[in-house]
């Protein structure tokens, strides 16, 4: 079931946000990989976090639309 929506303000510098995006970029990259291949991490524990982070992001509301507001903020601040 997923989480009911919230809205929640976050103070981010430029550069705090940016290093968000990249995180969620490569958290992108390694998911459509998954979808892609079937690929999970080989590290100890690390295949049955993805697999718990697979399922979580599959049920959860869309971030695409708040992440590209915040990458238009970061563009914009120069």
């Amino acid at each position: 079931m997923p989480p009911s929506a919230t809205t929640v303000n976050l103070t981010l510098t430029r550069a705090q946000a940016e290093h968000l995006l990249r995180l969620v970029s490569i958290a992108e990259l390694a998911l459509a990989e998954h979808y892609r291949t079937g690929w999970l991490p080989g590290g100890s524990g690390d295949a049955t976090l993805m697999t718990r982070y697979v399922g979580a992001v599959r049920d959860a509301p869309s971030l695409e639309h708040a992440m590209r507001g915040l990458g238009a903020w970061v563009s914009n601040q120069g």
